[in-house]
């Protein structure tokens, strides 16, 4: 007679699988999910457990610490359901909240690290959460690998200018990736900012919280009606709430991303021979020039110590959330290099 109960079991043991990472490809997930299906008792899912180099009782173990530390009212029936909602290929996409409604509660802990307009993301990766700031850090961590790795290749270029000209292409090319990979870099800084900033407006409408701070109507207000107003504006109203009142868009590192930053981020994405209020004709055209790895790099540390001023008013601890966490290390490697490569502030 078949178990339903080992059925349930069995299908949740592969959906934590695939939770944890653990299936290398959807044609197994598929398969080890049509198997759990056709089990009919306990025995016969140990067996099939067995097949796949883990005893049940280790296995049971392995997932069953998994759901604990990440999920809050899990059984095995909820995770065999999802385990059945899961596109072959495709896997499952929705957000936190609607996650949360059509499965089950997502623990504390891991609810304080991303934000709560994440969304969960299923896949042969294992469980992940998605998130504009995620995004862009990435977009920066990419950008200071490539740029690390140009300027060796660079370094390795033969020295006399004899050799280099018999090599004038592959100069070019790595003298090119250079400053495309700066430019990348300016632009995802700001994009990062840009995201924590409208992040948090969002998130003071919908929970009237920021940390531990509660939102005032005046900032309400704000969020609501000039999220979008110019990123100087916006950056100020964040300080002043964060700090109490303490710093505002002219304390640092604030006041550098802007003076240092902004010139480099318009020549990039406003790009134009002409005058224009704020510069004289064909000063964009000089600063798009200038964007070197000198520039790439202080954009991307001030960006980094501006989310964390503002993170550690807000949260205290700077490794409470997965944004801050991962800030905090990416600006030690990108300082430790900038020390190491004699890069001071571009001029």
């Amino acid at each position: 007679m078949t178990d339903p109960s080992a059925q349930t079991r069995m299908k949740a043991l592969v959906v934590s699988r695939l939770l944890l990472g653990d299936i290398k490809d959807w044609k197994t997930f598929q398969r080890e999910r049509e198997t759990a299906g056709k089990i009919t008792n306990r025995h016969a899912a140990r067996s099939v457990s067995s097949q796949i180099g883990r005893t049940y009782r280790d296995l049971s173990a392995e997932t069953r610490k998994f759901i604990a530390n990440n999920f809050l009212a899990c059984d095995d029936e909820n995770l065999a359901r999802l385990c059945d909602s899961i596109e072959v290929g495709i896997g499952l996409y929705l957000r936190l909240d609607e996650f949360e409604t059509a499965f089950f509660s997502l623990a504390d802990q891991v609810k304080r690290r991303v934000p709560f307009y994440a969304h969960v993301s299923i896949s042969t990766y294992g469980l992940q959460f998605e998130y504009p700031e995620h995004h862009f850090i990435c977009d920066l961590e990419a950008g200071f690998e490539g740029l690390k790795e140009t300027r060796q290749r660079i370094r390795e270029l033969p020295a006399s200018e004899t050799a280099l000209k018999a090599k004038r292409d592959d100069v070019a090319s790595l003298v090119g990736r250079e400053k495309f990979i700066s430019r990348s870099m300016v632009s995802a800084s700001f994009s990062l900012v840009e995201a924590f900033l409208s992040g948090l407006f969002f998130t003071a409408i919908n929970r009237s919280t920021l940390g531990a701070l509660r939102c005032d109507e005046a900032l309400l207000r704000y969020a609501q009606n000039k999220e979008s107003a110019p990123l100087k504006d916006r950056i100020d109203r964040i300080v002043k709430f964060a700090s109490g009142g303490r710093s505002d868009s002219r304390s640092e590192p604030f006041k550098s991303f802007m003076d240092v930053g902004k010139r480099y981020r318009d020549a990039i994405h406003h790009t134009t021979p002409f005058e224009r209020k704020d510069i004289e004709a064909g000063q964009r055209l000089l600063a798009l020039y200038e964007i070197k790895p000198d520039v790439a790099l202080l954009c991307t540390i001030l960006a980094f110590d501006s989310v964390l001023k503002i993170s550690n008013w807000l949260y205290g601890d700077e490794d409470s959330s997965a944004i801050a966490a991962n800030c905090k290390e990416l600006l030690e490697k990108v300082m430790t290099y900038s020390v190491d490569e004699g890069f001071a502030e571009p001029s």
